[in-house]
Parts: C-alpha cells; structure tokens; sequence
C-alpha cells in the first residue's frame, strides 16, 4: 500500500440485514486480560491453521500505523490457498469484548458473502479461568446464490458451511488458541 492511495472504507454494517452466525466457547485456564492478549495480539497464524476444507493463516499485512488491536486498525489477512481477506477492528475494550470486520474475500468460494463480523468476549470464571465466547456472522450478498433466495440462501449456507466446514474452523482455532494462551 502506498502513502498516496488512501484506504477504501470498508462495507457498511447494516444492523437490520439478516446474517447467519455461528458461536463455539472454550474454557482456558488463564485470566480474562492473558486470554484477550493472547486472542488479538499473538501471531494470527498460530490461532488459524488449515483445516481439512479451509485454508489456514499464513500471516498479515498491516494497512493501518500502529500495533493491530486498536480501534480502526486494518490488515490485510493471508490464507493458505493463496486468498486473502481485509478486516478492520470494531470495538476492543481489554479483558472484555473485541469485535472486527471482514471483507474482501479474494477466494471464489466466498463470492456470496459481502462482510462478516467477529466478535470475541471473556468472560471470567471462578479459579481464575476464561470462557472465550467467538461469534462469527456472515452478511450474504443478495444478488448473488444463495443469498439471492434469502431465507432459504441462508438456510442452505449454515447446512452446507457455517455448521460444518467454518464449525471445524472456529473450534480447532479455539483448540490452538487455548494450548497457546496456557503455555504461555
């Protein structure tokens, strides 16, 4: 990215479109704060490895000065196939709620989505642990299969995707997740 080209806003978040979205919990044995520095600073590639039928992550470009976590700052993430996607942090309040936005598949297979949004919270536990709560929502594009038969589009993406392929996703990264933030 050079100095000259300013960044393009990212999608607007519609509140009222109709999205799908998936949530898987982990406990780890460590404090919120630990847990949350681990989550948005530690090396993306370590928390995203390929799946059986989704890339992994093999690093990040930064877009935004500064370190990422903060409010407004943008990457660029790369995958394992090749692809890559950009998103952009939302909220980030330590210890707490952090949420981001996702855009720009590069990948044909996400040509029906528009955006996504992520959010992960911490809640603390007894004993000094954390449950890690991650939702991750899909916003379909609605001129284009399946979000172009609404309801019915959504249906067929959480069936075909969200509840099997993105599942196997969200909980073998929460898995690493959790080995790294207690190891560490």
């Amino acid at each position: 990215m050079t100095a000259e080209a300013p960044l393009a806003p990212p999608p607007a978040i519609d509140p009222l479109a109709p999205m799908i979205a998936r949530t898987e919990r982990i406990v780890v044995e460590r404090r919120p704060e630990a847990a949350y520095a681990y989550v948005v600073l530690g090396p993306l590639r370590d928390m995203i490895p390929q799946t059986r039928r989704l890339p992994g992550v093999t690093g990040v470009t930064p877009l935004t000065p500064g370190p990422w976590g903060a409010v407004g700052g943008r990457r660029h993430v790369h995958l394992s196939d090749g692809s890559q996607t950009t998103e952009q942090v939302l909220e980030a309040i330590p210890g707490e709620r952090f949420r981001y936005e996702v855009w720009d598949y590069s990948t044909a297979a996400a040509k029906p989505i528009a955006y996504a949004l992520g959010e992960f919270r911490f809640v603390a536990l007894a004993g000094g642990r954390t449950e890690i709560v991650w939702t991750y929502a899909f916003r379909l594009r609605g001129d284009v299969f399946p979000g172009n038969l609404g309801g019915v589009g959504r249906w067929l993406l959480r069936l075909a995707f969200l509840d099997s392929a993105y599942a196997q996703l969200m909980r073998t990264a929460l898995g690493a997740i959790k080995a790294k933030v207690e190891r560490a």
